[in-house]
């Protein structure tokens, strides 16, 4: 009987929760580097779509979660709990836009951009606070 209930609360949470689908991201990260020095570095990302206005997933080194925001944005909190020093977080907040979605069947195809501000951060290149990463993403949905 056991098992047959946790099959159930199992089916039933990933019916809510991959209901509006799952989403990869690749592409490029540009930040501010050591020394103020613009730094590349690449980006993957897999999104799960909770509703209709929410979303959450793993971008290049760190958990975001999405909330639909004004004119088609999306507002975007994040942080990578493997940059801590002194049980400090690297937090970030920013806003991502889509700007082409495919139109066809299957794989859903989208070019999008975001940019992210850190609000904390472990102070060496990228991680430290106040600095800004765009990212510029290739993305596949289905």
């Amino acid at each position: 009987m056991k098992i047959v209930t946790k099959l159930t609360i199992i089916a039933t949470a990933a019916t809510f929760m991959f209901a509006g689908g799952i989403g990869l991201t690749w592409g490029n990260a540009y930040t501010n580097g050591d020394g103020d020095v613009l730094q590349a570095d690449h980006s993957f990302g897999v999104w799960m779509n909770v509703n209709e206005s929410t979303s959450f997933g793993w971008e290049g080194t760190g958990l975001k979660v999405g909330f639909t925001g004004p004119g088609g944005m999306q507002m975007r909190l994040g942080f990578d709990p493997s940059e801590t020093v002194a049980a400090q977080v690297h937090t970030t907040i920013g806003m991502s836009r889509t700007w082409w979605t495919s139109t066809g069947d299957g794989w859903g195809t989208n070019l999008s951009t975001a940019l992210d501000w850190s609000m904390t951060g472990d102070g060496v290149g990228s991680g430290e606070a106040g600095n800004f990463k765009l990212t510029m993403n290739l993305g596949f949905g289905f």
